[in-house]
């Protein structure tokens, strides 16, 4: 089970961020260009299966990788619910799942009750003088209704093409879980799309600091992504995870029942269908797409006007199980389902050994007390 999260561990993770959040909060006269722009970049459904985690020996993702050489990585991060929408309300909040209470897929941000006078964390630094920009996933719903104006400028949230029947589901399971090699370019894909977008908003210049979220929808199911990315693992000999039965010795008999109510297969199904290294093999396939987006974007901020004056910040809104105590996807306690990447770089931030200390993802933003 998760390892708690200690206090004093949370409070000095949301302290990366107090330099701007601080600054900001106190404007003058010409400060505005002496502020650091920030770079937020989310990817959904991202376990630790990154090679900097080493969650998987095999994962073939170089640029998140050099990004963590480059800053500060926080091996041992978690969110507090393992579900999209509520582990994004959470962090973009800066407050708890035991306060907003939402513990799955809804509802809005805005339907919160307990959220109803939080900003959102563009909000803030757009109320303290930032230019915000955000494109693809990052609030599960979007920046709709009252949160419309919380960002200036959207660089657009499309969504990969999909082929015109299943490639290798079961006709009974969910539409959502298919997977495979489509479709055959890049440039087709939503998440690439999305990148080259960022890279071009970067080489503007800007007459205020930005604060500029971009979400990767993969590796979240459909697992579809162009064949290259497949070809990258032998499809045959990439390691599988350790997922014994004995790892149900010691549970409460209710909670084997977990995966009665969510939409993913149980492991029994996987099996059964012969699926279980085809699934993972695209999961780790779209996790070599994705951080060729995230490449993307950070080669195109390298080569910007802002590069020496932005500071990234790299989550992911949950981890995954591909196996791992019989179960699939998300929705557990255990840290497959919980543990994510969380990397800081930029101006202050110094690169330095993995910060083995348990932390949480909400305090990223912090308006309540931990």
């Amino acid at each position: 089970m998760n390892r708690l999260v200690t206090a004093g561990v949370v409070a000095a993770l949301s302290l990366l961020l107090s330099p701007i959040t601080t600054s900001a909060a106190r404007p003058h006269s010409g400060q505005a260009e002496r502020l650091p722009n920030v770079l937020m970049i989310c990817i959904d459904d991202l376990n630790d299966w990154v090679g900097f985690l080493g969650g998987h020996p095999e994962a073939v993702t170089p640029h998140v990788d050099a990004l963590a050489k480059r800053g500060r990585n926080f091996a041992n991060a978690h969110c507090d619910v393992p579900v999209c929408s509520a582990s994004r309300a959470s962090v973009m909040s800066g407050v708890a799942a035991t306060t907003h209470g939402s513990y799955e897929l809804g509802p809005r941000y805005e339907e919160l009750p307990a959220l109803s006078n939080v900003p959102t964390i563009q909000r803030y630094f757009k109320d303290n003088g930032y230019y915000t920009l955000s494109g693809g996933k990052v609030l599960h719903h979007g920046f709709r209704g009252r949160l419309a104006g919380d960002i200036d400028r959207s660089l657009g949230r499309k969504k990969s093409p999909a082929p015109p029947k299943p490639l290798n589901r079961p006709a009974d399971w969910s539409k959502a879980w298919d997977w495979g090699k489509y479709p055959e370019n890049d440039a087709e894909m939503a998440e690439f799309q999305l990148a080259k977008k960022a890279a071009e908003t970067l080489q503007e210049d800007f007459d205020k600091p930005f604060f500029m979220s971009v979400g990767f929808f993969r590796p979240h199911v459909p697992l579809y992504v162009p064949p290259k990315w497949f070809d990258l693992y032998e499809a045959d000999s990439f390691t599988l995870p350790r997922n014994p039965k004995s790892d149900l010795d010691d549970l409460p008999k209710n909670f084997l029942s977990i995966d009665n109510y969510a939409v993913a297969p149980t492991h029994a199904e996987v099996i059964k269908h012969g699926k279980r290294r085809s699934l993972t093999h695209a999961y780790l396939a779209s996790i070599s797409f994705v951080d060729h987006c995230v490449g993307i974007v950070l080669d195109a901020l390298k080569s910007s006007p802002h590069a020496e004056n932005t500071l990234i910040v790299l989550w992911s809104d949950h981890g995954f199980h591909l196996g791992e105590k019989q179960h699939w996807a998300k929705r557990t306690l255990w840290e497959e389902s919980t543990r994510v990447p969380l990397l800081f770089a930029g101006p202050g931030i110094k690169a330095g050994d993995a910060c083995p200390e348990p932390v949480s993802l909400w305090p990223l933003f912090l308006t309540e007390a931990p």
